[in-house]
């Protein structure tokens, strides 16, 4: 689990909200067919509008502070950033961004900026612009502002022309780029509603009160309304750059229920469902006019073994960590989560550069190998442990029905495990404390590039709240080193396949599942890809 300020862990970007093409005329008028209906805001005669239902973790829509996935949803449509993934992970584009080169050393990228684009209020986006951004952000220090650590300065020769020196060279740099952390705001509209980019503006930005019920960004949509425990209402940006969408209004409705969802779908109340678990998706499947999406999700979910033995006691043993691994029954795990879903290696997702195949799981679980470990170490007859478990739901997996599945895959080694659930904010402060001998967590890329997964290896944040130091697994803190600063694609792959066979046979990690989705749909609707 990253430093977010919600326990849900997210990259989401949603390529289907700009929807451009012919087809749907977008949902009905809402009815109130479920809790918390979308508000009193029919759609003006032919007025095309999508509406979506989710159950939202918003915090704030300023680009500088949301660090939460619903948060992204709104911000995504509504901000520009120089760079962006269209259509696929696979994808980097640029966006205001015209083009960008990069020099031989690594250290100093150069956009040259759309001449094109204009703000929602009407001025025109230049290089200022994103250098006052980035430095308002980094200012207000939000928790993405990890993200800018590598920048040593933004310079702006001319108008069109943004250079960013580096620190040290850094290869997912121009990936990190299409976090809304990187939104370019205009400068101008966003002062006078108080925010600065001076360094103090951690505690003397007032904007966001404002920018939570309003936008000042150049994408295709902008905020209208903001109602909290309601809804959000984007409206067509009329001075957008780009092609314009096809929707005039999109209205993102907070419905908590699932159930609720799946009813106001199937009444045409609403267009997407997003928070539907199998209970709800099962009955929907088939049925004339919906269709129910798949997306491979990079979330995924693990068991940290604490490696500092005056936490994890008996756990902290490197064979007994190794025999956790191979007790596991990774098919009984997977079919808890449903179809299509797989078990990574190591903390490296699928999809992503350099990550290697999934774990073939028709091999476990190896009980006698893991017995022959266990008594190697001097535990023979086992041991007791305590095993904490957040009570929560990760993409519609029960992490109280997994830890029940894992501490009964533990007994058949003589590993007794006493559960401890807990609320997610609870149990949050003792993970990040690196005070859990055994506990069951979860992982989303800060963004999409496995430099962000680095955090797993030894000294590394995750890494560290394992109890995992450097001392202990000094090459790997070298490959990880040596990966970071690397620039060379094929170099990187080979580095990366590196750390994830060697932290498969060795580290406090057990991979469980890299989670896949599902969300259900009007037919009708162009254009819709998920990202996350």
């Amino acid at each position: 689990m990253k430093k977010r300020i919600l326990f849900l862990c997210l990259a989401l970007l949603i390529a289907l909200l700009p929807a451009c093409g012919g087809g749907a005329t977008g949902g009905g008028t809402p009815s109130g067919g479920g809790e918390n209906p979308p508000g009193d805001n029919p759609p003006a005669e032919g007025e095309k509008q999508l509406i979506i239902a989710v159950d939202p973790d918003y915090e704030s829509f300023d680009p500088a502070i949301t660090y939460e996935a619903y948060g992204m949803l709104i911000l995504h449509p509504c901000y520009d950033n120089l760079l962006e993934f269209v259509g696929s992970l696979e994808n980097l584009q640029p966006s205001a961004a015209e083009n960008f080169e990069t020099s031989d050393d690594g250290l100093t990228y150069t956009f040259t900026l759309r001449p094109d684009v204009k703000f929602a209020s009407g001025n025109p986006l230049t290089s200022a612009d994103v250098k006052w951004s980035i430095e308002r952000a980094i200012h207000i220090g939000g928790n993405a502002a990890f993200m800018a650590e590598g920048i040593a300065g933004v310079d702006t020769p001319d108008d069109a022309t943004v250079v960013f020196r580096l620190k040290e060279t850094d290869p997912s740099f121009p990936v990190k780029l299409t976090y809304n952390f990187f939104s370019i705001l205009d400068s101008k509209t966003a002062q006078e509603h108080g925010a600065t980019n001076a360094e103090d503006a951690a505690t003397t930005d007032t904007a966001k009160t404002w920018l939570d019920s309003n936008s000042a960004g150049s994408g295709p949509y902008m905020i209208d309304s903001y109602t909290p425990k309601v809804e959000v209402v984007l409206v067509r940006n009329p001075n957008y750059w780009g092609e314009a969408p096809y929707y005039d209004k999109i209205t993102v409705s907070t419905v908590a229920d699932a159930n609720a969802q799946a009813m106001m779908l199937q009444q045409g109340d609403i267009d997407i469902a997003f928070n539907l678990g199998s209970e709800q998706i099962s009955p929907l499947a088939g049925k004339e006019g919906l269709t129910i999406m798949d997306r491979q999700t990079l979330t995924a979910s693990f068991l940290l073994m604490n490696r500092n033995e005056e936490v994890g006691g008996p756990v902290a043993n490197p064979q007994v960590q190794k025999a956790i691994r191979l007790a596991l029954d990774y098919p009984g795990i997977q079919s808890i989560a449903g179809v299509d879903t797989a078990t990574p290696l190591a903390p490296f997702p699928l999809g992503l550069l350099g990550s290697l195949p999934p774990l073939d799981p028709a091999g476990y679980p190896q009980i006698d190998a893991a017995k022959a470990l266990m008594a190697e170490a001097g535990y023979a007859d086992g041991f007791a442990v305590d095993f904490y478990v957040p009570t929560t739901n990760i993409i519609g997996v029960d992490f109280l029905t997994m830890a029940q599945k894992i501490q009964n895959d533990l007994a058949a080694i003589g590993i007794t495990t006493t559960l401890v659930p807990e609320d997610i904010m609870i149990s949050l402060e003792t993970y990040r404390n690196g005070q859990q001998p055994l506990g069951l967590w979860y992982w989303n890329p800060d963004y999409p590039d496995n430099n962000s997964q680095l955090a797993f290896l030894p000294d590394n944040t995750v890494g560290l709240r394992a109890g995992w130091t450097a001392e202990m697994s000094p090459e790997l803190a070298r490959l990880a080193e040596q990966v970071a600063a690397e620039t060379d694609d094929e170099a990187r792959v080979e580095l990366f396949g590196q750390i994830q066979e060697a932290m498969h046979e060795d580290s406090p990690f057990a991979m469980l599942l890299q989670h896949t989705g599902q969300y259900a749909m009007r037919s009708g609707l162009k254009d819709a890809t998920y990202i996350d």
